[in-house]
């Protein structure tokens, strides 16, 4: 915006990110219901250099006339670019998620930073069945996996759906929310090279398709693992099949039923494994086998898990 406004408001200039030395005003207007919206104006002053370096938007941006930009709040990316709060592979999600949002070639477009934290929130989620852990703030994260193409975790963040949620869209109506995630994302590809704010990547509910998908894995997943959860395993020793005969059925299945087991395989089987056959009479051969096996059935589960999400 001209230096000329930007005095006549420098009241509403940013506590820390306001720089005597800055060369380039940067103005952020929060849409708070119910405030003049020339209140609510947070000015930046900060370094051309720095945003021209990393950032392609700004790079064309910093070559024409100044404008005013709104929308999005990029503090996290200040606080990277300013070394405050540099992104590292134990960064809190909220703070990856913003600097994706912002970095993306949809808004402030800074390539080197957004492949950076791509990679650390790839790494936030398990993408391999063992050991497989289900990190917090799924549906985010689903969302986040689709609006920028991070398909490498889209399977495990749908596998922990299902297994620790209940994968619904709650309160939300569901022609409503259809309505609102459209409305937004026209507004974010409609931007016209203008900072807009991606909110359609921060629901906490789950959209109708997704849903879906979820109610088809967890239909896959019973369908395929009940018959083998329920049915005690055999051996080529007559007496290590008489274990599991008499076994199995106090051992895994009361655990498997409290804890919802029959929807989660890969838990369930690794549960299985851990236990102590060796103590209930397996021979070595047998528990190495069975051990074997049911850790090859984990990965064919995990490569099932494709064709039941559809």
């Amino acid at each position: 915006m001209p230096l000329s406004n930007a005095i006549a408001i420098r009241s509403d200039q940013h506590a820390k990110y306001w720089f005597d030395d800055g060369s380039v005003i940067v103005t952020i207007r929060r849409t708070l219901s119910g405030r003049d919206p020339e209140e609510d104006t947070v000015l930046f002053n900060l370094h051309s250099s720095l945003l021209a370096r990393h950032s392609t938007y700004f790079g064309r941006v910093l070559k024409g006339p100044g404008t005013d930009e709104g929308g999005v709040k990029f503090m996290s990316l200040l606080e990277h670019l300013y070394h405050d709060t540099p992104l590292s592979s134990k960064s809190p999600f909220n703070h990856v998620a913003s600097i994706l949002r912002v970095s993306s070639p949809s808004q402030l477009d800074f390539p080197g930073l957004h492949a950076l934290v791509r990679s650390y929130l790839e790494a936030m989620f398990p993408s391999g069945p063992f050991p497989f852990t289900h990190p917090d703030h799924l549906e985010e994260a689903l969302a986040l996996t689709t609006t920028y193409d991070v398909r490498s975790i889209r399977k495990g963040i749908y596998y922990s759906l299902v297994t620790t949620t209940d994968f619904e869209t709650e309160e939300v109506e569901v022609g409503v929310q259809g309505q609102e995630l459209n409305k937004r994302e026209n507004n974010l590809e409609n931007g016209q090279g203008g900072i807009v704010e991606d909110s359609k990547t921060r629901h906490s509910v789950l959209s109708p398709a997704d849903v879906e998908r979820c109610g088809k894995l967890m239909a896959g997943i019973v369908d395929h693992f009940t018959p083998i959860l329920f049915t005690p395993p055999t051996t080529p020793h007559m007496a290590c099949t008489d274990v599991f005969a008499d076994k199995w059925m106090s051992l895994v299945i009361p655990s498997a039923i409290s804890d919802g087991g029959v929807y989660k395989p890969l838990e369930t089987l690794e549960f299985i494994k851990q236990l102590d056959w060796a103590a209930e009479g397996l021979c070595p051969a047998c528990v190495r086998e069975k051990r074997e096996e049911w850790t090859e059935e984990q990965a064919v589960v995990w490569d099932k898990v494709d064709s039941w999400l559809g």
